[in-house]
């Protein structure tokens, strides 16, 4: 176990005698954030429906253990490592797992990886999706006035400078879930190079080079163990960062690709009201027939310009 401490500050430097509702807003919202930042790292999702895994419960496992101050407010906690709280994780070799988190770092850590990218405007990064930026968008009840910043401090002094949250964190937050495009349908056809069948996460490498990530919703990513290394079709959901690239698909299914496929092996993209047919072209020139404004149907073209688009292309 280890200790993280998060400051509030304030005006009036309540102290240790702060007015407990902000606290209480605070406290109530921290679990959802810290676990939200935690799924993001290991699944690329801050939320999935039915029940939260046994190893996310022990990894946002926090515990309010003291609060102080003299000016701000200092409210302490435990908490596990990741690598206390799911030792089975770390022990798993599983195919191409590269990007895990480190088995010293907390949530309270994560956390602080997401407030440090939403603070910096970067739009792709891949530590938030739409639902953890609204999330930190909820912290305004808590930040109303009595407290106008939250500071998470990190343990160890594992960073030099503390993660933020003020009002304009929070601003920023719910800007870049405004502009953060729809999800989308999507079929997509690549090659299977990485399996997490503890987390559900998958990779697919796109003929293009390019990896595309996702996470099977139904089932048991396990049972598709003897597709790793073969060409499959995705069906599922797209999910876009604020920049407009994908983050990851939310697949629904996982089927062996046909050679009839082969076009759909391209980044998804998000929809738009109406397609730039002859920008497509240029962006796209390397691509014949559906593969060039793959990701951009639907659109509002008739029959005759898509056809007369799709001549342009071949």
């Amino acid at each position: 176990m280890t200790t993280s401490t998060i400051l509030l500050s304030s005006r009036d430097a309540w102290g240790d005698k702060a007015p407990p509702q902000p606290i209480g807003e605070i406290l109530r919202l921290l679990p959802e954030a810290i676990t939200g930042s935690i799924r993001m790292a290991f699944e690329g999702r801050s939320k999935a429906r039915g029940k939260i895994p046994k190893w996310l419960e022990r990894m946002a496992d926090i515990r309010l253990t003291g609060f102080s101050g003299y000016e701000d407010t200092a409210l302490e906690f435990e908490c596990p490592t990741l690598g206390d709280a799911a030792p089975e994780l770390f022990r798993q070799r599983e195919f191409n797992w590269s990007s895990r988190p480190d088995a010293s770092t907390t949530g309270f850590d994560l956390l602080s990886d997401v407030l440090i990218d939403v603070a910096a405007h970067n739009g792709d990064s891949e530590r938030f999706d739409r639902r953890l930026l609204r999330t930190l968008s909820s912290f305004s009840s808590g930040l109303d006035g009595v407290f106008h910043e939250l500071a998470v401090l990190s343990p160890q002094g594992r960073k030099a400078v503390p993660a933020l949250l003020n009002t304009e964190v929070i601003s920023t937050a719910r800007e870049m879930s405004l502009q953060t495009p729809k999800s989308n349908r999507v079929r997509v056809v690549g090659v299977l190079d990485m399996i997490r069948a503890s987390t559900q996460a998958f990779s697919v490498r796109l003929d293009d080079g390019q990896e595309m990530r996702g996470v099977m919703s139904p089932g048991n990513l396990s049972t598709h163990r003897e597709l790793f290394e073969k060409r499959v079709l995705i069906l599922g959901k797209a999910v876009y960062r604020p920049s407009g690239r994908l983050l990851r698909v939310d697949a629904d299914e996982m089927l062996p690709a046909s050679d009839d496929d082969t076009f759909f092996s391209a980044m998804p993209k998000p929809a738009i009201r109406k397609v730039e047919l002859r920008k497509a072209v240029l962006e796209q020139a390397g691509k014949r027939g559906v593969a060039g404004i793959i990701g951009k149907w639907p659109g509002d073209e008739t029959d005759e310009e898509i056809a007369a688009a799709l001549k342009e292309m071949s």
